[in-house]
């Protein structure tokens, strides 16, 4: 169900609505059918909650809860508070300006390309024929070793 009224039916069946909430969800209940079955079925569970006898969990039992909840990983807010505390974050901005530096002056040296003279003899023929690779739909290479099969599909006479 994707109804604009759907978040709102639990609070109007507890009576947590203000009054002008209230009257709209009441107008809207009279035109939707999906929202009426969705208002009835949260009554029918309300009622049924409230025959279940009270439940009063052991000493025991709460430790036990207890530590369940506490033994949870922690969830992302707090994780991300852990990692802005300025005895987390000082440190990690100090490494990642490091870093930054290393990369921008390792950037600065070149790295010259090998000259064709030096490439694979099949690497060149299907570069000089990607078109062609591209226009079967050979497409869609996962691995080394698909690339290598297609260089080597001029040994198999294919054309």
């Amino acid at each position: 169900m994707s109804c604009a009224f759907e978040e709102d039916l639990t609070a109007y069946v507890d009576g947590e609505l203000p009054p002008p909430h209230r009257a709209r969800v009441e107008a809207h209940l009279g035109t939707c059918a999906a929202c009426q079955g969705t208002e009835r079925l949260l009554r029918v569970t309300v009622a049924r909650m409230a025959e279940l006898p009270a439940f009063t969990p052991s000493p025991s039992a709460r430790r036990e809860l207890l530590a369940r909840v506490d033994a949870l990983p922690p969830t992302w807010r707090e994780r991300l508070a852990h990692l802005l505390k300025p005895g987390v974050l000082v440190p990690s901005a100090g490494l990642a300006t490091a870093a930054v530096l290393a990369l921008l002056v390792a950037g600065r040296a070149r790295v010259e390309a090998p000259g064709l003279e030096e490439w694979d003899a099949g690497a060149l023929e299907v570069a000089a024929n990607l078109e062609l690779v591209e226009d079967y739909e050979v497409l869609g290479l996962d691995s080394s070793d698909d690339l290598e099969v297609v260089e080597n599909l001029h040994e198999l006479g294919v054309q």
